[in-house]
C-alpha cells in the first residue's frame, strides 16, 4: 500500500555537472535533507527514438529544453514506482532557505486538512513578486496561494502529488513522451493536464548564481514574433477561465484586477 504521507526528495543533476552537485549537497546538508539523485538526460547525447516533439511553443525547442523535459519525466516515473505519496523535485541550481525543510513538511502535514477543492496537485516553491489569490495559511509565515494570471514559470523546485504525476505522464506519453513546450511552459497550461498548481509563499527557494545549462546561444531562445502572438492568443481565454473556474470571479477580480492583495515575493 502506498504511503500517502511519505515524500521523497529528488535532485535532477547531469552526470557531468559536478560543481552543481556539490552546491546541492551543501544545501541539503544545511537543511538536513536526504535525497535521491536522478541522472539528468544530457542534451548533448539525446536519443530521438525515445521521445517525440509536437511543437506548440512560440519558437523551436532547443536540445537543453528537451533534455530538461525528459529529466522531469524520468523523475516522475521514478516517483510513481516508489511507495511515496509526494515527490519534492529540485533542480541542481537552487539555494534553499534555512527553514526549507520545515516549510515543506508543514505544507504536507496541512494537505489533507484543506477542503478537497483547495488541495493542490503541484506546489511550486519559487515565485516572483506577483499578485495572488490566498488559499490557506500554513503557519504564521507561509501561505498557499494561486499566483499571477499565468502560472509562474520555472521548475527549480516543486512538490508533486502521486495523482498529479500520473495525470501528467498519462497525458504526455503516447506511448513515447510527446514534448509540446519546455516543461515549465507546459505546466503553465495546467488545464490541459487537469492540474491545480499553486505556490508556497513567500518563496523558500531562489536560483543559484550559475550559468544556465539549457542553451548558450540566446538567439535560438528568442521567440518568433508571429508565433508568439499566436501562442499567447491560444492560451489567453483558457488561463483566465482556469483561474475563475477554480476560485470564482470575485476572488479573481479582487486579486488581479482590483489588486487588493499585497505582493509577496
Amino acid at each position: 500500500m502506498k504511503n500517502l504521507q511519505q515524500y521523497q526528495t529528488y535532485l535532477i543533476n547531469l552526470d557531468r555537472a559536478d560543481e552543481r552537485l556539490k552546491l546541492m549537497e551543501n544545501e541539503f546538508k544545511k537543511c538536513q535533507i536526504s535525497y535521491e539523485r536522478i541522472s539528468a538526460v544530457d542534451a548533448k547525447i539525446l536519443d530521438s527514438s525515445t521521445y517525440k516533439v509536437k511543437n506548440k511553443y512560440d519558437r523551436d525547442l532547443v536540445p537543453g529544453e528537451i533534455g530538461c523535459y525528459l529529466s522531469h519525466v524520468k523523475t516522475l516515473e521514478t516517483f510513481i514506482a516508489s511507495e511515496n505519496g509526494f515527490a519534492l523535485i529540485i533542480e541542481d541550481d537552487a539555494i534553499l532557505s534555512d527553514d526549507f525543510k520545515s516549510a515543506v513538511e508543514n505544507s504536507l502535514s496541512n494537505y489533507h486538512k484543506l477542503p478537497t477543492k483547495d488541495q493542490w496537485d503541484v506546489l511550486k516553491l519559487f515565485n516572483g513578486k506577483r499578485k495572488h489569490i490566498k488559499i490557506a495559511d500554513i503557519d504564521e509565515k507561509y501561505i498557499i496561494a494561486a499566483c499571477g494570471t499565468s502560472i509562474p514559470i520555472t521548475t527549480i523546485a516543486a512538490i508533486w502529488t502521486r495523482k498529479a504525476a500520473e495525470k501528467f505522464l498519462n497525458k504526455i506519453k503516447r506511448p513515447l513522451p510527446t514534448i509540446q513546450r519546455p516543461i515549465d511552459c507546459d505546466l503553465q497550461h495546467a488545464w490541459e493536464f487537469d492540474l491545480r498548481i499553486y505556490n508556497l509563499l513567500p518563496s523558500v527557494v531562489k536560483p543559484a548564481p550559475v550559468e544556465t545549462q539549457i542553451q548558450i546561444d540566446r538567439s535560438l531562445r528568442k521567440s518568433k514574433f508571429p508565433r508568439q502572438i499566436q501562442y499567447e492568443l491560444n492560451r489567453l481565454f483558457p488561463k483566465y477561465f482556469y483561474l475563475i473556474n477554480h476560485h470564482g470571479f470575485k476572488k479573481f477580480y479582487e486579486s488581479f484586477i482590483a489588486k487588493k492583495n499585497e505582493l509577496i515575493k
